[in-house]
């Protein structure tokens, strides 16, 4: 079906202008970020967290995070205890962000029609849906009780990041589904509804790598129960993964080649530090 999928390829100019909008949300919020707790230029940072990006989605999860820690310590005066503190906690919040948001949106999709789609393997979507709901709640109580435990950063940088990466994966879910849905205007919100719960339930498993064509697989296998045209599916899932995988080469191999040209020019991160922890 290779004529069919290529004949039904985005036409529509926004879906590549939404697909470098949704490439850039999460290192220009983490540049932001981490710009922000550590007292530096977020331009300065830019290029190791794009590369940071390339690495979790390309590689495995977290590697982003392992490669990025490194980086901060040659390339910073920090210390490592520093790094590591403000990278597990920005990871953790990131991490509880998507997980609240995930849930506000399984709650809709639980009262959708599309319902079934998903959760026919599974023991009921009203026991699911409580089950979840449990295991949420939980954290969230676990995590305020043992915070001080948990999080190094002071309380008002916290809500700052935890703020921006809610922000952030608002923006960047709510994008995803307009560019679908301008590829294919005559598809249901409900059903894009269905497979955005599928991408994000993909993208919160760690240590998956490839995730784009994990997903591009899962989608098209549910093309036939959402009624969602298959070689249009297909063709969009695609292009997608294909160029978003060809962006991640050229920005990995771009970003490492401007590092090398600029070796030892350390002035706008000679000058990091953390705020005081609050008491």
């Amino acid at each position: 079906g290779w004529a069919r999928v290529w004949s039904a390829l985005p036409t529509t100019p926004w879906f590549y202008v939404l697909l470098l909008l949704m490439y850039a949300t999460l290192p220009a919020t983490e540049m932001v970020l981490y710009g922000t707790a550590w007292n530096g230029s977020p331009w300065a940072l830019l290029p190791a967290l794009l590369r940071k990006r390339v690495l979790n989605n390309d590689v495995a999860g977290y590697s982003g995070e392992a490669y990025f820690s490194a980086w901060a310590y040659r390339h910073t005066n920090l210390g490592s205890r520093e790094i590591l503190a403000t990278i597990k906690d920005s990871t953790l919040l990131s991490s509880v962000a998507s997980t609240s948001v995930a849930f506000l949106l399984l709650a809709v999709f639980f009262a959708t029609e599309q319902v079934d789609v998903l959760t026919q393997f599974l023991p009921g979507p009203s026991s699911t849906l409580a089950a979840g709901a449990s295991v949420f709640v939980l954290a969230v109580v676990l995590g305020v009780r043992f915070r001080r435990a948990l999080f190094s950063l002071p309380p008002s940088l916290l809500w700052l990041i935890g703020t921006g990466h809610v922000v952030r994966f608002l923006l960047n879910n709510g994008l995803q589904v307009t560019q679908w849905a301008v590829v294919l205007p005559s598809v249901p919100p409900e059903t894009w509804i269905t497979l955005l719960a599928l991408h994000i339930v993909i993208n919160q498993v760690p240590l998956v790598p490839s995730r784009g064509l994990v997903f591009m697989s899962a989608g098209v296998g549910l093309s036939g129960p959402l009624h969602i045209p298959e070689a249009a599916l297909a063709s969009m899932l695609l292009a997608q993964t294909l160029l978003d995988r060809g962006l991640n080469l050229f920005t990995y191999a771009g970003t490492s080649a401007l590092d090398a040209a600029t070796a030892g020019e350390r002035a706008a991160l000679e000058d990091l530090s953390l705020p005081d922890e609050a008491a």
